[in-house]
C-alpha cells in the first residue's frame, strides 16, 4: 500500500511539475510578444514581483536578452530589500571611441548577499552567471552610455570579500569585449587596502557615490580591448 501511494505521489507531483513548465511557457511567449510589439518594458518585466520565479529559468533570460534596448531602467522592483542605487556607466575603447548599441549584462547578490533565493552561490553549471535573481541585459546608446537603477548587493555571507556587479560586454555584432568584469563601491566596509589593491591588480573598477547618502549614484567610465 506504502509503494502504491508513493507511485501515485510521484505521478502527481510530475503531472504537476509539467503543467506548471507549460503554463510558464505560455507566460513567457506572452511576454515576449508584449515586448516586441512595445506594450511592456523589460524594465516593467525585471521589477514585476510576480514574475520573479522566472528569473533563474534559461528561456526567461533569453527573453530579456532578446529584447534588451538602451535607455534608463529599473532592474528591481520596489518591495526589493536593500539601499536604492543609480548605476551609471561609459564604454568606451582605449582610443575614446564610445561601444554604442552594445549588449551589457549585468548580475549581482541580493542585500543578504545571495544570487538565488536560497544561498549566496548556486555553484552548479556556471550558476551564479547563469541563474542569478538580480541581473538585466541592456544596450548601450548611441554615445556608450547606460544608466539604470537597482539595490545595492552586499558581500558574500562568511567571506571578505567586497561587494560588487558583474558585468560582461558585446559589441553589436556580438563580439565579446574585455571588460573589467566587475563594479565596487569605494564605501564598501569590506574594501580594505589590502582587497583595493587585489581588486585593481585584476582589474576592476571603485568609485565612489557621486550623489548623495540617500539616493546614491555610482559612474564607471569602462574602458574595453577589441
Amino acid at each position: 500500500m506504502n509503494s502504491l501511494y508513493k507511485i501515485v505521489s510521484l505521478a502527481l507531483l510530475n503531472l504537476s511539475f509539467i503543467h506548471c513548465r507549460s503554463q510558464d511557457a505560455a507566460l513567457l511567449e506572452g511576454i515576449d510578444k508584449k515586448l516586441k510589439a512595445n506594450e511592456w518594458t523589460v524594465s516593467q518585466v525585471l521589477c514585476t514581483d510576480s514574475l520573479m520565479r522566472l528569473h533563474s529559468q534559461k528561456k526567461f533570460r533569453e527573453v530579456i536578452r532578446a529584447n534588451a534596448v538602451a535607455g534608463k531602467f529599473c532592474m528591481t522592483s520596489n518591495s526589493e530589500p536593500g539601499t536604492k542605487v543609480t548605476i551609471k556607466g561609459s564604454v568606451t575603447t582605449r582610443r575614446g571611441d564610445p561601444i554604442a548599441d552594445g549588449l551589457v549584462y549585468v548580475y549581482q547578490t541580493s542585500a543578504k548577499g545571495w544570487y538565488s533565493d536560497t544561498g549566496a552561490h548556486i555553484l552548479i553549471n556556471s550558476g551564479d552567471m547563469n541563474h542569478a535573481r538580480l541581473f538585466a541585459y541592456f544596450r548601450t546608446d548611441k554615445h556608450g552610455n547606460f544608466v539604470y537603477e537597482t539595490i545595492k548587493p552586499m558581500g558574500y555571507p562568511g567571506s571578505d570579500l567586497p561587494a560588487h556587479i558583474h558585468i560582461h560586454i558585446w559589441d553589436r555584432n556580438g563580439k565579446t569585449l574585455r571588460a573589467p568584469g566587475e563594479l565596487l563601491f569605494d564605501d564598501d566596509d569590506r574594501l580594505t587596502a589590502e582587497r583595493r589593491k587585489i581588486s585593481l591588480r585584476e582589474g576592476f573598477l571603485i568609485v565612489s557615490n557621486s550623489g548623495t547618502v540617500g539616493a546614491p549614484v555610482y559612474e564607471y567610465k569602462i574602458i574595453v580591448d577589441l
